[in-house]
């Protein structure tokens, strides 16, 4: 067990930290994060398009009042979750020059990195081709709402690469964007406004010729591949796609799960690293193909709602065993300490507390219980027993509420969250079992020895 601590210290943590740790990777977990509270805001309003799904009985009646102002509250849904990839561009921007920032170069601004960031992605939304000699946007007949006019891909009178599908583009453009932007500032190309000229002028200023740069760069980016018929949406969808293919499959979400949680044993935050870092973004996309009628099954908050049923490793199960059957006093009095967190998904005291970090006794089901969960709940969406994930929810909703939103009101979601709760319990028990006896023994010990 030494050896295998040993190895997760020396070769597993450093390539991964000092990959989580580089900033370009902080930047995109940023803004990752930054963009969850828009995907609640566009799943509230989608929940109500879905209420006479999730409560049958009441279909007729909301029917005939609620929905009938579908098409008002429906624009919330529209401009948080179809735009979404504009927010990842502002949000990149933002805070890959605040990495900069904070390693010393307080001569960029954050707000400029982010405008450059949303101008350099804007730019890549026209689909531009060379036709008979002239540069012309692609236009399709619509048909069923769906084409593109002037260039612009639409779906339903939509600019469909405003939304999920946009991600991708919207992060490497943003990181484009701040590189040629620091060029700029760190070789004085910059226009310097006299001392006494309002700040705010002075800064618009300094951002013209790095705005100028970004427009050259990109025109010139799409004109080469407007000559070859192809644009940059086209272009990296095809890596893009493989990369959401990898996560997707199973084997891709078992090793997905499995770095998350080698991470927590050894103490590292590995939600954090692996999750919010790398993965979140795909999950979106999946999410938001899945809103439009994809049926991905690695998509949106699948973790939360049926592996991290009280944490990384689903340890409500083992803070139900604490307070039902520990017998140690260590054990009881961190069971009730702990359950109601669990029961809201942090578990941190429960990870830092029992502890499973480099506990012997327990790792071995916290790194077990999630890929038996996953995999159950995986292949009951493969097959269509349970379905997909459609609702974005917040992380914190207890064990069933999550799968139930997430799913539009899916009764087989609840069960086989409850299911892998119960499963979480049995594979918990005999390590479980055997540290509680462990523990025990050491807390009547010095009682024996005083007797």
């Amino acid at each position: 067990m030494n050896k295998f601590f040993e190895f997760l210290e020396t070769k597993l943590l450093p390539p991964l930290n000092k990959i989580a740790n580089t900033k370009v990777i902080r930047g995109i977990m940023n803004a990752s994060l930054a963009a969850v509270p828009f995907t609640i805001v566009a799943s509230i309003f989608l929940i109500l398009n879905n209420l006479p799904s999730i409560f049958p009985f009441a279909a007729s009646f909301f029917q005939n009042t609620l929905l009938r102002f579908s098409a008002f509250y429906s624009v919330g849904n529209t401009m948080a979750l179809g735009t979404i990839a504009i927010y990842y561009a502002l949000a990149v921007g933002y805070y890959y020059v605040e990495e900069y920032r904070k390693d010393g170069e307080d001569k960029l601004n954050s707000f400029t990195g982010a405008i450059l960031s949303l101008f350099a992605f804007l730019m890549t939304i026209p689909s531009i081709v060379w036709q008979n000699g002239n540069a012309v946007g692609v236009t399709t007949k619509v048909v069923a709402n769906t084409g593109s006019v002037n260039g612009l891909a639409l779906a339903n009178g939509w600019v469909t690469r405003f939304g999920g599908i946009g991600i991708f583009i919207s992060i490497v453009m943003g990181i484009l964007a701040v590189q040629i932007y620091r060029f700029c500032v760190n070789r004085d190309l910059t226009i310097k406004m006299p001392e006494g000229v309002p700040a705010g002028v002075s800064r618009s200023f300094a951002s013209l010729i790095p705005l100028i740069l970004v427009a050259l760069v990109v025109i010139a980016m799409v004109t080469v591949l407007g000559f070859l018929g192809t644009d940059v949406h086209a272009l990296l969808a095809a890596p893009f796609g493989f990369v959401k293919y990898l996560t997707g499959s199973w084997l891709g979400m078992v090793v997905i799960l499995l770095l998350i949680h080698l991470l927590w044993i050894v103490g590292v935050h590995g939600t954090a690293i692996i999750k919010n870092s790398f993965i979140n973004p795909i999950l979106l996309v999946a999410l938001t193909e899945n809103i439009n009628g994809a049926h991905n099954v690695f998509a949106g908050d699948f973790i939360n709602m049926w592996v991290f049923l009280g944490g990384a490793g689903g340890t409500l199960g083992l803070a139900l065993l604490m307070n039902f059957r520990a017998k140690s006093k260590q054990l009881q009095v961190l069971g009730h300490t702990a359950i109601i967190p669990a029961v809201f998904n942090i578990n941190e005291p429960i990870i830092f507390g029992a502890p499973i970090v480099y506990n012997p006794y327990l790792i071995i089901p916290f790194l077990i219980n999630p890929i038996i969960s996953a995999s159950l709940a995986y292949f009951a969406i493969k097959i269509g027993i349970v379905g997909a994930v459609n609702t974005a929810i917040a992380w914190v909703l207890p064990v069933g509420v999550g799968a139930w939103l997430g799913t539009g009101g899916n009764l087989p979601a609840v069960i086989l969250a409850f299911i892998n709760l119960g499963l979480s319990i049995v594979i918990y028990y005999p390590f479980f079992r055997l540290y509680d006896q462990k523990l025990l023994a050491e807390e009547q010990a010095p009682a024996d020895a005083t007797d």
